[in-house]
């Protein structure tokens, strides 16, 4: 009960002042911040970074197979009409598929 009185009158606990326990509240708000929001804003831009990233190489790849495909009906010509009309189209997967396994060879990194 002394201590209740000593505190009321002193603004202090067994020797610790109210403001320090504030200093205390703060400094666990603010790792709090440190470990949680902060992380999670770099996953975030790398997140961002990677989609942006997604939306440029794929339509830089429809382009590039767009040209392809259209080269291989110029190079091709008449030869491969009718039935054989798809040839075309295969050789723009096949190159569709090179720059796939190219990127796919060329990743490092197994998480963020």
């Amino acid at each position: 009960m002394e201590y209740f009185v000593e505190f009321a009158a002193t603004n202090t606990f067994m020797g610790i002042s109210t403001s320090s326990h504030e200093d205390v509240v703060d400094l666990v708000v603010a790792y709090a911040k440190q470990e949680t929001i902060e992380p999670l804003r770099g996953a975030l831009r790398w997140i961002l970074w990677g989609l942006a990233s997604m939306a440029f190489i794929c339509t830089g790849l429809v382009f590039i197979v767009l040209g392809i495909v259209r080269a291989s009906q110029d190079v091709l010509g008449d030869s491969f009409q009718q039935s054989w009309s798809f040839v075309s189209y295969f050789v723009g997967i096949l190159a569709c598929g090179v720059v796939v396994a190219i990127a796919l060879s060329s990743i490092k990194k197994e998480s963020l």
